[in-house]
């Protein structure tokens, strides 16, 4: 994509958040099959419709990021693109710097490195299954689909301030 479509990362953002959506609908219709589960890991369709959530917001936010990257020419490369655009957003939206800081982002962030590079726990509590803690501030429920709720509403809340951040590019691009 060239540097003048950054609106094309917003509304692959919003599809990805419906993807969430539909993930995290479908992980609580499935959640209470413990038939296809296979002793330390869930049913297939359990793990890959939590995973499906966790990354798919993940996935909203590296495209808003690469949108603030596009639209503000700043060049960033992978390895600092998240922190750095919202970062940057911040200076003049406080209320994008209170969402990036919260701690479901960061344990987002980490638990969907450790999904897509390399390995993470989910242990059986009872009825439920857990994820492993990615050793962040997040005090939240780490049950699949509690957790998976808080993504969820972490996305749903990016999805509320994206009209503030699309006119703050308009704003950068006029400007």
């Amino acid at each position: 994509m060239s540097s003048s479509s950054w609106q094309e990362y917003i509304e692959a953002a919003h599809r990805k958040l419906e993807i969430a959506a539909y993930h995290a609908d479908c992980l609580r219709e499935v959640v209470g099959d413990h038939t296809a589960s296979s002793g330390s890991a869930p049913a297939i369709a359990v793990q890959a419709h939590f995973e499906g959530v966790v990354v798919a917001v993940m996935a909203a936010v590296d495209q808003v990021a690469q949108a603030v990257n596009s639209a503000s020419q700043l060049h960033l490369n992978s390895s600092n693109l998240v922190e750095k655009a919202f970062t940057t957003l911040a200076e003049r939206l406080p209320e994008i710097g209170d969402w990036f800081r919260e701690q479901i982002g960061l344990d987002l962030r980490r638990l969907r490195v450790r999904m897509v590079h390399y390995a993470y726990t989910k242990t059986p509590q009872g009825s439920h299954w857990i994820v492993e803690s990615a050793g962040t501030g997040f005090s939240g429920s780490r049950e699949l689909v509690a957790y998976a709720t808080s993504a969820i509403e972490y996305g749903e809340r990016l999805r509320s301030l994206l009209l503030r951040i699309e006119q703050e590019l308009v704003r950068r691009r006029v400007g």
